[in-house]
């Protein structure tokens, strides 16, 4: 019986027989690539970034934050303690609303966990203030995030422009196919004011509480059931809705004496008193803010709004209105795939000007070079099955891909032109030339498959193994599509395009050569000499290992508007005005204006109250978008021609140094009660208890040791925001002594001091307005104002509110955060990325031995936690990843020792890695990361086909000194191709500026390329030193062994000797 012909050889001879099979076989991928190119979803985040939040917000408008937190917030986080599931609750009381945060385990279901919250947020409802109209459940995910930030700039003279956008602009927007929702801030609308005039209503002995409520009772239309008349149905509703402002002002509130609001209040259609200003280089503006639906398509929506605009700028009702897109995710996606684009067509072309130097014929290295592109479009093919998007981290997975895809095609191209020069025929060759190393590419491929396989196991948990995942696999899809073109296209077009002639190698290739087998000479008969060598060269790994960067940042909040900006918070005094902080934010636009040429910004959006303000300053985008320009314009800065950019660090430097703060002002760049986690250059501290007081104690305390450390930039805490909040405490037997309900005076005060929503007035042409009661302006100016209230008892006496409570002005934080029912406050401390580790390990002295009382506690925060958790994953994907190659190369070599010769790759690549980024200055970041586990890989490719010859050569009878400089001469060529294509593949990469929402793919791309060097020249010689080393070692102990197991045998033969009787007759 015939033996069945191994896999490797079987796939070959198919597709050399079946050439018409394997043509449309190509036509198929290039079709079907061509129409998934053009339909694959494009989103900026992959699919699966945290979508297991939902958020909570609630608005209970003018309420200061300390009363956001007590009637609102901690009532939601109680109730969110009977949903199962949650990991983690976050809350943010802000002034006039609060924002809930909460985290489910991974695996909730998050359908069920939506209609759990919703469920409980119904049932708190009622215990929430009146004034709370409803209470927003929504679910975090990337669909949720704004694709698109608008800004509308309108005139002063434009009348009721809140009409306007909301009837023209609006609709026209969520007209678009795919937008979910368009939401604008940063205009007001004309309301129903009713501006009660306190003297009048002290003279008339109004109680205002009773008086709202009964202004709330009077504003509604009811159902009233039907009735029939003539056989016809008829529906009652009984209207008992305002339908002017006069009608409301001639609503009588005190029958007896026929007293009616207009008495003691004046009541008008107007825009509400601004409490705040939000500009655009210096300019009134509007926001407007579009999201998209879960299928919608980025690149599409971002095409149409920018259509749509140019349409509203035509209408005559917009007219004077002015769009600008100042953020665009779409744009990114664009920008992303153009850098794919490019990085792919370049690499492609340095590929195919590395493959037609060492190979010098046109056809093979056209067919070679087509592997790149067809390898893509069979990735796109799956993931677009797979109901994957093309976004971020499935695009860094392709530009990876595409000097790594052409290595199979190398190797095989190379042996069958060996047995083409050995003088085989045109399809022996290709079917034994593909066969024999069949098996070694496809463990190469397998090796740098199986990195990704224990982030896999995994299940993705953490931010460094998520993104593994989503960036690893299209590159493995992208290594299988390649191995499968090598296997069958690769032979098919040997076969019928190559001439069987190859020329002569160029001199520089024969010097290398030359020299090489030279140094392997060299090395295997001095192996003493070249292994201390060899540990020299590990020595020097501490020099740069102890040097680079190491920044604790990660990608969950990568991302946004902000990501090209510096934004810069300012705390103002609590008794300014909104005039006062006008004029200070005027000045400081100036300032920066001044200085538009040296900080480089393209604009400058400003927003602010009375008290606090942001102005965030967007630079301008790198003009060097190609990598080339890019890597031409570092040249020039590193050579001191051109001056470098200043770093946003700098620029905060020099403005704290060139613009003095007015007394009283306070400037910080980090946002308070932000959950981002520390950048590269940020150390958060956070502070955790029950007293907000106690913590604020603490916070300053630490934040005092820290401004002791040289160097550091700022220090920022939650203490410095906000302003003094006037306690008005309630004595509540004394009230119950002069017949004064304590829910009076709260009730009072809250009413005419923070205003109340009566209801909703419905205007002639269908338009809603709110009616809000409150104070008017000069009756709430300040304390005095507050002391005047007076207060009826029960014989009719009017009695000022400081007889029934006391007074205390006090310190107050602008936010409140809590985190799982703890309240929380926080200090950043900033330094220059350069000095960024030495005065962070400063920060860790001046903290040490800091006393906390019992119940308080302070840790780095979420961030740090999960650049922890980032370092364990990826310390346990690289010992897993070693592993899993190790027990390949077991397989293939049928050893368990000669895979030690091709893991010595591994370390070697460590040195080139940290050797590179030292040179060049990069941070071993989350990029850097990823790229050292699929370095693992990656190197010991070269290794594997080095000594599968070798071991193939022996089995032919050669020695192994012999078997190894004849593995060294063959595959020196082929393996210098293939590096030097991966590299040429990862050039663009490497030292262009290529990046999505700020994430630079340059220290994936230099990880990889410094490694991949390092361990190509020294594995042509190492992995030989190594393989005879262990040879010998594994010779040794199976010599010992049998010794050991021949022992007692010939000690047992003179026994049994000894012991048996002579024969008879001796």
């Amino acid at each position: 019986m015939k033996p069945r012909e191994p896999a490797a050889f079987a796939i070959p001879r198919f597709a050399v027989s079946r050439p018409v099979t394997v043509l449309m076989m190509l036509l198929t991928i290039v079709v079907v690539g061509f129409i998934t190119y053009r339909r694959i979803p494009i989103s900026m985040f992959p699919e699966g970034h945290e979508a297991t939040s939902l958020n909570i917000s609630v608005s209970y408008p003018n309420a200061s934050p300390r009363d956001v937190e007590q009637k609102i917030t901690r009532k939601i986080e109680d109730i969110i303690g009977t949903v199962p599931g949650v990991r983690r609750v976050s809350s943010f009381s802000s002034t006039g609303s609060s924002y809930v945060r909460v985290q489910f385990h991974s695996g909730t279901n998050i359908k069920e966990a939506y209609a759990t919250l919703s469920d409980r947020m119904d049932r708190v409802k009622p215990d929430l203030p009146e004034d709370v109209d409803r209470i927003m459940v929504r679910r975090w995910d990337q669909n949720d995030a704004a694709i698109m930030s608008l800004v509308a700039a309108v005139p002063p003279d434009v009348d009721d422009a809140a009409y306007r956008i909301d009837n023209f602009v609006t609709p026209a927007l969520q007209r678009i196919e795919g937008v979910g929702n368009v939401s604008v801030w940063g205009i007001q609308s004309r309301t129903i004011e009713i501006s009660l005039l306190d003297d009048r209503l002290r003279s008339h002995g109004v109680n205002v509480s009773a008086m709202i409520a009964n202004l709330r009772n009077q504003n509604v239309a009811l159902s009233g059931g039907f009735v029939v008349e003539g056989g016809q149905k008829i529906y009652v509703r009984s209207l008992g809705r305002f339908e002017s402002a006069e009608q409301i002002a001639e609503f009588i509130i005190d029958p007896e004496r026929r007293l009616r609001l207009k008495d003691v209040a004046d009541v008008g259609l107007r825009i509400p008193r601004r409490d705040w200003v939000f500009r655009v280089d210096g300019k009134p503006a509007v926001g407007i803010e579009i999201t998209r639906e879960s299928t919608g398509n980025i690149e599409r929506i971002s095409r149409e709004v920018r259509d749509t605009l140019d349409e509203l700028a035509e209408l005559p009702q917009l007219n004077g209105i002015r769009f600008n897109v100042f953020w665009d995710q779409g744009a990114f996606v664009r920008q992303a795939i153009d850098n794919l684009k490019e990085s792919g067509l370049w690499g492609g072309i340095f590929a195919a000007l590395i493959i037609y130097t060492f190979l010098r014929a046109p056809r093979m290295t056209g067919i070679l070079t087509l592997s790149i592109p067809l390898s893509l479009l069979c990735t796109l093919v799956v993931l677009f099955f797979m109901g994957w998007s093309l976004n971020m981290a499935t695009m860094m997975g392709l530009m990876l891909s595409v000097g790594m895809v052409i290595d199979n095609s190398i190797v095989i191209v190379e042996n069958i032109y060996r047995r083409r020069q050995e003088g085989h025929e045109a399809t022996a060759a290709s079917i034994l030339g593909a066969g024999e190393v069949g098996l070694a590419v496809l463990m190469s491929t397998l090796t740098s498959i199986v990195v990704f396989l224990p982030l896999i196991l995994m299940g993705g948990r953490g931010d460094f193994a998520f993104w593994m995942v989503r960036i690893g696999t299209p590159v493995i899809i992208a290594l299988v599509a390649s191995l499968l073109i090598a296997l069958v296209f690769v032979p098919v077009a040997a076969q019928r395009l190559s001439r069987g002639s190859q020329r002569g190698e160029l001199r520089w290739v024969l010097w290398l050569r030359t020299r090489y087998l030279a140094a392997l000479h060299w090395t295997l008969t001095h192996r003493l000499d070249a292994a201390i060598l060899v540990a020299a060269a590990l020595c020097t790994l501490p020099i740069p290992l102890g040097k680079v960067e190491r920044p604790s940042g990660d990608f969950g909040n990568a991302g946004g508007p902000s990501d090209n900006a510096l934004r810069l918070f300012f705390d103002l005094p609590s008794g300014g005005t909104i005039e006062d902080a006008d004029a200070f934010f005027t000045r400081f636009e100036a300032f920066i204006q001044q200085n538009a040429e040296r900080y480089a910004f393209a604009r400058l959006e400003t927003r602010f109250r009375y008290n606090n303000g942001r102005v965030q300053i967007n630079f301008k985008e790198d003009p060097h978008t190609s990598w080339y320009a890019s890597a031409w314009n570092s040249l020039l800065v590193s050579l001191e021609v051109r001056p470098p950019p200043l770093d946003p660090v700098e620029i905060e430097r020099e403005i704290r140094a060139a613009f003095p703060l007015p007394p009283g002002i306070t400037m910080r760049s980090n946002q308070r009660g932000t959950s981002a986690p520390p950048s590269d250059s940020s150390l958060y501290l956070y502070f955790y208890g029950e007293d907000t007081g106690t913590l604020m104690e603490l916070a300053e305390e630490a934040a005092r040791r820290l401004r002791t450390i040289p160097g550091i930039v700022s220090v920022d805490t939650d203490t410095e925001r906000g302003g003094n909040e006037l306690r008005v405490l309630v004595d509540r037997d004394r009230a119950r002594q002069l017949g004064v309900s304590p829910q009076e005076v709260s009730g009072t005060i809250r009413d005419a001091m923070r205003g109340v929503e009566v209801g909703r007035f419905y205007a002639q042409n269908g338009r809603e307005m709110r009616v809000m009661a409150q104070l008017a302006d000069a009756d709430r100016t300040g304390l005095d104002d507050v002391r005047a209230m007076t207060f009826r008892t029960d014989n009719n006496i009017d009695i000022p509110l400081e007889s029934v409570a006391s007074l205390d002005v006090g310190r107050a934080l602008g936010q409140i955060r809590r985190e799982s029912r703890q309240t929380m406050l926080n200090i950043v401390a900033r330094a220059p990325r350069a000095e960024a580790s030495r005065i962070f390990q400063a920060v860790d002295t001046a903290m040490a031995g800091f006393e906390m009382p019992p119940g308080y506690r302070w840790d780095r925060g979420g961030g740090f936690n999960r650049g922890a958790e980032n370092a364990a994953a990826m310390q346990f994907a690289l010992i897993l990843a070693i592993v899993f190659v190790f027990l390949l190369m077991g397989i293939l070599f049928e050893s368990f020792v000669l895979p030690l010769a091709v893991i010595v790759a591994v370390p070697f690549a460590m040195l080139g890695v940290y050797w590179t980024l030292y040179a060049t200055g990069t941070p071993l970041d989350m990029m850097a990361s990823i790229g050292v586990v699929i370095l693992v890989g990656i190197v010991v490719n070269n290794a594997i086909v080095l000594v599968d010859l070798t071991n193939r050569l022996r089995d032919e009878g050669k020695t192994r000194f012999d078997a190894l400089m004849e593995a060294g001469r063959h595959r020196f060529r082929p393996i210098l191709m293939t590096t030097l294509t991966t590299m040429s593949g990862l050039i663009p990469m490497a030292v262009g500026n290529s990046k999505m929402i700020g994430i630079p793919y340059a220290p994936l791309g230099r990880t990889i390329i410094g490694g991949l060097l390092a361990s190509t020249i020294l594995t042509l010689v190492i992995v030989p030193l190594l393989y005879s080393l262990l040879d010998d070692l594994r010779s040794h102990v199976f010599s010992v062994a049998r010794s050991a197991a021949a022992a007692p045998k010939s000690s047992a033969a003179p026994a049994l000797a000894a012991e048996t009787p002579p024969p008879a007759g001796q």
